[in-house]
């Protein structure tokens, strides 16, 4: 009996050893094992779009599981599609392809980059729609989609970007009215929107947007006369309505605003400035002519 009781400790005992040796086996492996396969996918994608020589150590950054953290490719001569699979770096927090040759539709797949804080996409052959699966990155910062060929409207989707300080979409063939959704940005600083052909009125909604420094809605089609909403953009700095079709008296709020420095007007056919801010406008452009002409009123009968 004792030599039966001693047999079952001693495989009680070696069951043991056995599971502990498993786990630190399968532990050993997993810590050595890379988690991410970005590397490889990387140099796939560099081939794709032409550049299979580009030393992916000096444009990218990986964490200690190889995943991928920062891309910059600018000036790269990038040329062709950007492949859907740029979708798969899940750890990715700034893509940089700026100035390269990169054309055809923004893939949505770009929305799936969860972690991406900033994504730079401009002084390229971009065309099509941008995706409104952009509205999925909760975490970006800086979206700048400038000097490219974009068309159709702006998403309303990018109005759940909480965390975006700047939204640059200058220089496209962007159409359609301005989003109410955009006055959601909270943490926005800078709207640049210039050298598009958006139309219709600016919506009060941007009024929201207490941290904004510049507005940028020079060189489109918008019309109707400033919303009163925007007196309440106390940090703003630099407004630009250049050539566009606005309408009416120019709201004397703007001379309340606190911190504005520039105010251009220009180019408005339909826009008349009032005699009491015709000061502080050459106070505000001393270096420029009124760009408008000052209101006449009619004394009523």
């Amino acid at each position: 009996m004792k030599q039966q009781r001693g047999m079952a400790r001693h495989e009680r005992w070696a069951v043991g050893l056995l599971a502990i040796w498993v786990w630190l086996s399968w532990g050993m492996g997993a810590w050595s094992a890379p988690l991410c396969r970005d590397p490889l996918l990387l140099r796939q994608i560099l081939a794709a779009l032409g550049r299979p020589e580009v030393k992916v150590e000096e444009v990218a950054l990986f964490d200690p599981d190889q995943c991928l953290v920062q891309l910059v490719l600018d000036r790269q001569g990038l040329s062709g599609s950007l492949p859907p699979e740029i979708g798969q770096f899940r750890r990715l927090r700034a893509l940089s392809l700026s100035h390269n040759q990169l054309s055809g539709p923004l893939p949505p797949e770009l929305g799936q980059l969860s972690q991406l804080e900033n994504l730079f996409l401009d002084y390229n052959e971009f065309s099509g729609s941008i995706p409104s699966e952009l509205g999925q990155l909760r975490n970006l910062r800086g979206l700048f989609l400038d000097h490219n060929q974009l068309s159709g409207p702006i998403p309303p989707q990018l109005g759940q970007l909480r965390h975006l300080e700047n939204l640059i979409l200058q220089n496209n063939r962007l159409s359609g009215t301005l989003p109410g959704q955009l006055g959601q940005m909270s943490s926005l600083k800078g709207l640049f929107l210039d050298r598009n052909q958006l139309s219709g009125p600016i919506p009060p909604q941007l009024g929201q947007l207490r941290h904004l420094e510049n507005l940028y809605l020079s060189d489109n089609r918008l019309s109707g006369s400033l919303p009163p909403e925007l007196a309440q953009l106390n940090q703003l700095r630099d407004l630009r309505l250049a050539r566009n079709q606005f309408t009416g008296e120019l709201p004397t709020f703007l001379a309340e605003l606190p911190r504005l420095e520039r105010l251009h007007i220009e180019g408005n056919p339909g826009l008349c400035l009032p005699a009491a801010l015709s000061e502080w406008f050459a106070g505000l452009n001393p270096a420029d002519p009124l760009p408008a002409p000052i209101c006449s009123w009619t004394p009523s009968r």
